[in-house]
């Protein structure tokens, strides 16, 4: 046999230990002692301390979680349709005129509440409107014929003496001269409201006024 020699490593040095450890370990152990009031370690509740016993005849309450009634989700229900083609082309049967939509419907033959409240306004409307008329109707009197011409020669009258005034005015009236500028078309205002009154009396044959207008023809007739 042959004869090896080993040799032995090297022990190795110790590693460093402070000699202050056991007073840190010591200080560390006992250092949040002072942050509570309690023991450090609580107990926990037994079973019959966290579920205590119920009276005899009381059902128990269940514990999971009850199915809400509305989940959020709408319901889709399938809407009937018909077929057109034999490639499968469809449309809705509500749409389609093949079935009674609108005989069906609550409201069918009814009058719409918008036309019966239209009809009672334009009623109210007439029944006011003949109420006036025949109130006014009260308060006017027919003109006689003799005032009438008396009325129509002293408007025909009127309009002679303004288209009198009118053409006595120079030819040419420039803007610049105001006073000349402004009588012209206060004559030609005048006489335009003249000759609207000449056909309103010749036109009609019956003239209606009232009592303050046959007080005004009084007094200055």
């Amino acid at each position: 046999c042959l004869d090896t020699q080993f040799t032995l490593p090297p022990p190795k040095p110790k590693m460093y230990i402070s000699k202050y450890r056991e007073a840190i370990v010591l200080e560390n152990k006992y250092k949040n002692e002072h942050r509570t009031m309690v023991p450090r370690t609580v107990k926990a509740p037994s079973h019959r301390e966290m579920c205590p016993q119920r009276p005899e005849g009381e059902k128990p309450e269940h514990t999971f979680r009850k199915k809400p009634e509305h989940t959020g989700m709408k319901k889709v229900m399938a809407q009937p349709a018909c077929v057109d083609t034999r490639k499968g082309d469809k449309q809705l049967l509500e749409k389609s005129g093949l079935v009674p939509f609108y005989l069906q419907k609550n409201d069918y033959g009814i009058v719409p509440g918008y036309l019966r409240r239209r009809k009672a306004e334009k009623e109210k409307a007439k029944q006011d409107n003949d109420a006036w008329l025949t109130k006014q109707q009260e308060t006017v009197k027919p003109l006689a014929e003799q005032e009438k011409q008396n009325i129509l020669q002293g408007l025909k009258r009127r309009f002679n003496e303004l288209n009198f005034e009118y053409q006595s005015l120079p030819f040419t009236i420039s803007p610049s001269q105001h006073k000349k500028y402004n009588y012209k078309m206060f004559l030609e205002e005048a006489m335009s409201q003249v000759e609207k009154d000449i056909a309103l009396f010749e036109e009609h044959k019956y003239i209606y006024t009232s009592d303050a207008f046959h007080c005004f023809l009084k007094n200055n007739l």
